[in-house]
């Protein structure tokens, strides 16, 4: 069911300092697997192969009804991911979002997520979003109510596991994260 997984992390000073990394708020996508065939994140990675994104309280650029603003969104400063929505207070290591179904940008270019509109993201994160794990449903947007249930009630979990366990690095930083 989960077509692809990453997990985006804080990368520790060492590693932030020998490639430049100035930004507190930077995950770097560390681990990856089952992505070949799915191209949905590639305009998120940069020129040296990087792909990372930002955490960013959503109140700063999201537009939406309050009642349905997230609190936090990544977005790599030019193209939004998502947002987050933690929904279930007992469980707020777990959200879910999808990418924007708008057309264009607000800057009036083409959106490259527009084609992606109808996948499902469940995250799960640790408590100050250091770590981001996102799991990708292929056109799962319109059922992710119960995706979002299934991964609160553990029917991912072995699922989760065994992606966990194939996972391979997204860059070479050098040394073991």
């Amino acid at each position: 069911m989960i077509a692809a997984y990453f997990r985006f992390e804080n990368l520790p000073d060492q590693v932030k300092a020998k490639y430049g990394i100035r930004s507190k708020a930077r995950l770097d996508c560390t681990t990856h697997a089952n992505t070949k065939s799915y191209t949905g994140l590639i305009d998120f990675i940069n020129a040296k192969g990087q792909m990372y994104l930002f955490k960013i309280p959503a109140r700063e650029f999201v537009k939406a009804n309050s009642k349905r603003l997230a609190e936090w969104a990544l977005s790599n400063g030019k193209l939004n991911l998502s947002s987050i929505y933690f929904e279930d207070v007992d469980f707020p290591e777990y959200g879910y979002g999808y990418p924007s179904a708008n057309r264009l940008l607000s800057n009036g270019t083409a959106n490259p997520l527009f084609p992606y509109r109808n996948d499902c993201y469940l995250f799960i994160t640790n408590q100050d979003l250091t770590l981001v794990e996102v799991f990708i449903i292929l056109n799962g947007r319109n059922l992710i109510p119960g995706y979002y249930q299934n991964l609160i009630d553990g029917a991912l979990d072995s699922e989760i596991e065994q992606l966990r366990a194939q996972a391979k690095p997204f860059f070479d930083y050098g040394i073991s994260l």
